[in-house]
């Protein structure tokens, strides 16, 4: 099971002294097979406001005591986070291995930058079950162009993450909203956030929708 942490910075201070052990735990996480890609997230500013986690978890409980137990959230420097269930859809993992900043002295390519989208759904289920074929197949358009690097709904189908391959956050807010979930008013809200991932598993990283693409 796949687990979103969406957190957000409140003390760059308390972020600055804990950062060394963070990245030690994450690397941690990631030798077990727990953390499948992390990073912070910067705003249009270029600030670094929090982080991006996928987790791989048992439970969300195991998930949760990956929260608990990361120094950011033990020294109190995280003003807020959620952590939901994710269901892959699409994955890209030549450009998750590409982004990768901590692979830069083996020939990490840090000319590509990835943008995270984490949005909430309208509760108008039935647009949703509409729209969502055309979504599809737009997010297969762009994924074949190299533009989408991970898609997918959160388990409780009220929202989604999706990363897109832009060289501007620009180009990224376009990708967006030519999304069909945006153009018929889908997407009840989003935060997009250029998303610097430093560490990867990819082979953690598999679709969840094997089958048939209504199913999702």
């Amino acid at each position: 099971m796949k687990f979103v942490n969406f957190a957000k910075y409140s003390n760059l201070e308390k972020i600055a002294r804990a950062r060394a052990a963070h990245f030690e735990y994450a690397d941690r996480l990631r030798e077990k097979g727990k953390l499948a890609a992390g990073g912070p997230l910067v705003d249009e500013e270029n600030k670094r406001v929090g982080l991006l986690f996928i987790y791989d978890a048992a439970s969300k409980e195991e998930a949760q005591s990956f929260v608990q137990h990361d120094p950011f959230t033990r020294a109190n420097a995280l003003s807020s986070y959620e952590l939901r269930e994710w269901r892959i859809r699409g994955v890209d993992r030549g450009l998750l291995i590409k982004a990768n900043r901590s692979a830069d002295q083996a020939g990490g390519n840090t000319s590509i930058r990835l943008f995270a989208s984490y949005a909430n759904y309208s509760a108008d289920n039935a647009k949703l079950s509409r729209v969502r074929p055309a979504h599809w197949a737009y997010d297969r358009t762009i994924e074949s162009r190299g533009k989408l690097a991970l898609a997918g709904p959160f388990a409780d189908n009220e929202g989604g993450l999706f990363v897109y391959s832009a060289p501007s956050r620009g180009e990224a807010l376009s990708l967006l909203a030519q999304d069909p979930f945006s153009v018929e008013g889908v997407f009840k809200d989003y935060q997009l956030f250029e998303w610097l991932i430093e560490g990867v598993r990819p082979d953690l990283l598999v679709s969840d929708f094997a089958s048939k693409p209504s199913e999702e």
